[in-house]
């Protein structure tokens, strides 16, 4: 994997954003249509794609939005300075990395992400924080080696008092 600045990670992402609003929307269309093909020709194949295109589509319905939103918030918001605490687990061959956001005076935060050019490692790091609006819940989170974006909706921990 190719390791980029936190700059060059953010405009490698600028191209993707027309296609990322709808992915999930071309995902289930395909589905759609494999589920068509798989009943005109009666064959399990189609089916197979079809499941697999329609888990895809609905499980990735929020992260083309927030790869909009976290440019956008990255372009024209103002970063706050807080932490950011990286965890990873590994199922099989495959690592889910998810990241705690806290900043003194607001919730804290969790989420999973998919680091795009860089390697995270299991840590806290001091973040710049980009809110949905002034003390909503995180965009975008930039640590010093790279970006952290929601793969889906982030939630307030279950053992959160504030």
């Amino acid at each position: 994997m190719k390791i980029l600045s936190v700059e060059k990670q953010i405009t490698a992402l600028r191209p993707t954003t027309g296609f990322a609003a709808h992915m999930h929307s071309y995902f289930l269309a395909a589905s759609a249509l494999s589920l068509i093909a798989a009943v005109v020709f009666w064959h399990p194949v189609p089916l197979m794609i079809s499941i697999f295109l329609g888990i895809v589509g609905f499980a990735e319905r929020k992260a083309g939005p927030n790869i909009l939103a976290a440019i956008k918030a990255y372009d024209t918001g103002t970063p706050t300075d807080g932490e950011v605490s990286i965890s990873i687990t590994s199922w099989d061959m495959d690592n889910h990395y998810h990241a705690t956001v806290r900043e003194d005076g607001h919730s804290d935060w969790e989420y999973e992400f998919i680091p795009q050019y860089w390697q995270p490692a299991a840590g806290s790091y001091p973040a710049k924080i980009w809110r949905t609006d002034g003390e909503g819940m995180p965009i975008l989170v930039v640590a010093e080696e790279g970006i952290l974006i929601p793969r889906t909706t982030p939630k307030k921990p279950a053992d959160a008092v504030n």
